[in-house]
């Protein structure tokens, strides 16, 4: 009666291995979406933001580093 539980233990381990392990079909990827084109040249006003951004970023840096 134990061999008899055991090989039944043993088929039911197979066949949830065997559907674990069977290939399965995977759609295929959508298409990558083209990258959006650059901008030609930066607005004038764009250099006093950009400016003001580095600052931003070097007092945070600044600040994290003196915390670590």
């Amino acid at each position: 009666m134990i061999a008899l539980a055991y090989l039944t233990a043993v088929a039911v381990g197979l066949v949830v291995l065997a559907v674990a392990l069977r290939p399965r079909r995977t759609p295929a990827p959508p298409a990558p979406v083209p990258p959006a084109p650059a901008p030609a040249a930066l607005p004038a006003t764009a250099a006093a933001e950009i400016r003001a951004i580095l600052v931003a970023a070097a007092q945070l840096a600044a600040r994290l580093d003196t915390a670590a």
